[in-house]
Parts: structure tokens; sequence; C-alpha cells
């Protein structure tokens, strides 16, 4: 996948996802079933839970949590994450 060659991440590296709103350690498994620029994370687990890092907005006709989209950045394990998003 050529955002984790980009990012110099493989699989069974972690890394912190980091939104503005938070961050959450979580372990890599590069795949080309997702799209360039795209990140799919489970939020089945407690010590990883990514709902930490979407917002509190809902669906006006649906009246559902978005849970499933928001913009986050990829930063190797080691070096800094920011839980701002910077």
């Amino acid at each position: 996948n050529e955002d984790a060659d980009r990012l110099d991440i493989n699989n069974g590296d972690y890394v912190m996802a980091v939104s503005r709103r938070g961050k959450v350690k979580v372990k890599v498994w590069v795949t080309d079933r997702v799209l360039p620029g795209v990140c799919f994370m489970s939020f089945h687990f407690h010590e990883a839970c990514s709902n930490v890092l979407t917002n509190d907005v809902f669906d006006p006709v649906a009246g559902t949590a978005e849970y499933k989209a928001c913009a986050i950045k990829i930063v190797k394990d080691g070096q800094e994450a920011r839980g701002d998003g910077r």
C-alpha cells in the first residue's frame, strides 16, 4: 500500500491514529483492500476504542451517530503524536 510505504509502516507495527478529539494506539495490518488515503479501524476493542477519534455529529435524517467517518493522521509509534491532530 502506498500510504504504508510512504510512512514506513509494516504489518505488525504499532501506530497512533490521531484526530482533533483524541488518539489511540493500534496494530497495523497493511492491505490493498482499502483505498489510498483511507484507514479502516474496528470499533470492537475497548483497549483501542476508535470512537474516541470520532465526533458527536448526528445524521439529521436518520438520527444516528456519525461514527463511520472522521479525519485522522497516522503516526508511527515512537514519533510525536499530538492529540489535536497536528
